[in-house]
């Protein structure tokens, strides 16, 4: 899954806990994510997406921590346990907008719609990755399922390949939230 130039993200399951297939662009199965809920955190109030590679085997972890006045979001690696990305929502008029923190990747920017999950990922000026919606069918629209495909440009190590998957999982989560608060 860290090796792929292109991913797909199908939202499987919408109810109860979100379900996601991680897949290459003709269909293979890479990989699935799915929303976490223990009793851990309801003490925590946080909430979380567990990232498997196609063996099964717990690869990522996306953490929502409990906060109070700006939403923050945790991509940890599974094994080295590490921590990889930090993103911290910043206060904005309109849209929104997150400061992004991965070592090794420095000045790193979301740029684009990110709520429409149309966006790129920038470091330094440069585009690393672009998230892109996909039309998933009216009937998967309806139930609130959504389809993204991530292309990531070539030269990022393993650990930056998996934070950016990691970033577009906290930016879905996010979406999601906000979705969910709304109505």
């Amino acid at each position: 899954m860290w090796a792929e130039r292109e991913i797909v993200v199908k939202q499987t399951k919408a109810l109860g806990r979100d379900a996601f297939a991680i897949e290459t662009p003709d269909g293979q199965l890479l990989g699935t994510a799915r929303q976490t809920r223990k009793m851990s955190n309801l003490v925590k109030a946080s909430r979380g997406v567990e990232v498997f590679d196609a063996a099964g085997a717990h690869v990522l972890s996306i953490e929502d921590p409990a906060n109070f006045i700006r939403d923050q979001y945790v991509v940890h690696l599974a094994d080295p346990p590490m921590e990889l990305a930090r993103l911290t929502k910043r206060f904005a008029w309109l849209g929104s907008k997150f400061d992004v923190e991965v070592a090794g990747l420095p000045d790193l920017q979301i740029q684009g719609q990110v709520f429409d999950l149309n966006y790129a990922l920038t470091s330094q000026g440069q585009e690393i990755a672009r998230v892109d919606a996909e039309y998933s069918g009216v009937g998967r629209m309806l139930m609130g399922k959504t389809s993204y495909r991530v292309a990531i440009q070539p030269g990022l190590d393993q650990r930056e390949h998996a934070a950016v998957i990691g970033i577009a999982l906290a930016i879905d989560m996010r979406r999601a939230k906000m979705r969910r608060n709304s109505g």
